[in-house]
């Protein structure tokens, strides 16, 4: 499975907050009861604008917090495909942390690796340029596909794009056609293609200090 957030660019919506629900499916059904029913347009846009992508999962990949502590985290997962999840209560991830020290050791595990996911994906955007958020993003999506290789396509639109860097889709197809150029990707309608990978884990991670 791979989570990302597949809409229109929402800060260009949050400029007119009663065209947002019209331009998002998923919005209006979310709309239609429980927290988000409630809430007038405007409070909506509000919500939903400080959402942007973190991590993409795969197969096997566990999201979600099991123990009961302060402050609670605000999450969530969209498909973009069909999927089915497996739901595992927090109670039964306590009983068997606490009975098998191999699940527990795992799940150590497992936890600390979506810690530095986050961690990496919270430095580059507070600390790298818009380039190296875009092409971190483009890996990442590679990465959930299988592995960052040549001639890896990875579909997404510019808007789709834009909103898992926090930016607006003319800007990220302007730094779309600069790699265009330098020939790094190739863009494709509905996605792009990877031609350099090696150069692109290096545009990543220049001078921000993290292993690639």
């Amino acid at each position: 499975m791979r989570s990302t957030i597949k809409l229109r660019d929402l800060h260009e919506s949050a400029h007119n907050p009663q065209t947002l629900a019209p331009q998002l499916e998923w919005l209006r059904e979310a709309r239609g009861r429980g927290l988000l029913s409630r809430l007038p347009e405007e409070l909506v846009t509000a919500v939903v604008t400080v959402g942007q992508t973190t991590r993409y999962l795969r197969a096997g990949d566990v999201t979600g917090v099991f123990a009961p502590r302060q402050p609670h985290l605000a999450r969530g997962v969209q498909a973009l495909e069909s999927c089915e999840m497996l739901f595992i209560d927090a109670a039964r991830v306590k009983e068997l942390s606490m009975t098998k020290p191999l699940f527990a050791w795992e799940m150590i595990e497992e936890l600390t690796t979506v810690l530095n996911s986050t961690h990496k994906a919270m430095y580059v955007r507070a600390y790298g340029s818009l380039r190296q958020r875009v092409v971190t993003a483009i890996l990442d999506r590679a990465e959930a596909l299988g592995g960052v290789t040549a001639g890896q396509s990875v579909p997404g639109t510019q808007h789709e794009l834009a909103n898992a860097v926090g930016s607006v889709r003319e800007v990220v197809a302007n730094v779309l056609q600069a790699l265009k150029r330098e020939g790094l990707v190739d863009i494709r309608r509905g996605g792009l293609v990877i031609l350099e990978p090696d150069r692109l884990i290096d545009e990543a991670t220049a001078g921000l200090g993290l292993a690639t």
